[in-house]
């Protein structure tokens, strides 16, 4: 049970995750520098700000909360991640590897953001190359590249690009065009990483 579980936690690392530094803070900074200058206050600038935040607020919030009991505690057994990525990994064995960036891609495809794909699924990649004695680097290496893939198909993405660029084409024609290029980048992906799956990430 992923909300009775006593071990989740969160906690925001104010120096680690960029956010209020230095977003917040560049964006409060030329209020204060140029104030004089403004033709509305400053606080129905900070006010509109917050007015347009707060609905994609809510989705974001919603994701973060998913992801976070997903995890659950990193190397406990019963988190929803360990356990996915043990019983797939199990059950597919080595065949996992040809799914591993497609799983990225679902990520990206369904969020519109890398990042949440990542932070979704990073963990059950971390657990099943661990499960096959496979470098975790490696793994996710395709689990990145295949959320970056994601985004060249993800219908939010395409949408928002053809409504800025003007392009006046359905979006099933923009997928049919991205889709071959996201395949062929699927498989030189894939076939550059088995190296160092099996044998060990680059030395850096």
């Amino acid at each position: 049970n992923m909300l009775a579980s006593p071990k989740v936690s969160w906690s925001y690392e104010i120096l680690y995750v960029p956010f209020i530094i230095p977003f917040v803070v560049s964006g409060l900074a030329p209020l204060l520098l140029y104030r004089s200058q403004l033709k509305v206050p400053p606080l129905d600038i900070v006010t509109g700000v917050i007015g347009r935040m707060i609905n994609p607020s809510i989705s974001l919030f919603g994701a973060l909360a998913l992801v976070q009991m997903l995890r659950g505690v990193s190397g406990d057994p019963g988190a929803p991640a360990y356990v996915i990525g043990v019983r797939v990994s199990d059950a597919l064995s080595y065949g996992w590897i040809v799914l591993a960036a497609p799983i990225g891609t679902l990520g990206s495809f369904f969020s519109g953001s890398t990042t949440v794909s990542n932070l979704t699924f990073g963990d059950v990649q971390r657990v099943a190359a661990t499960r096959l004695n496979l470098d975790v680097t490696s793994m996710l290496a395709l689990q990145a590249m295949g959320a970056t893939m994601g985004n060249a198909v993800c219908l939010n993405n395409i949408i928002a690009a053809s409504a800025v660029v003007g392009l006046d084409v359905s979006e099933g024609e923009v997928m049919k065009r991205t889709g071959p290029i996201v395949g062929l980048y699927y498989v030189i992906a894939t076939l550059l990483l088995l190296p160092f799956l099996f044998g060990g990430g680059p030395e850096l």
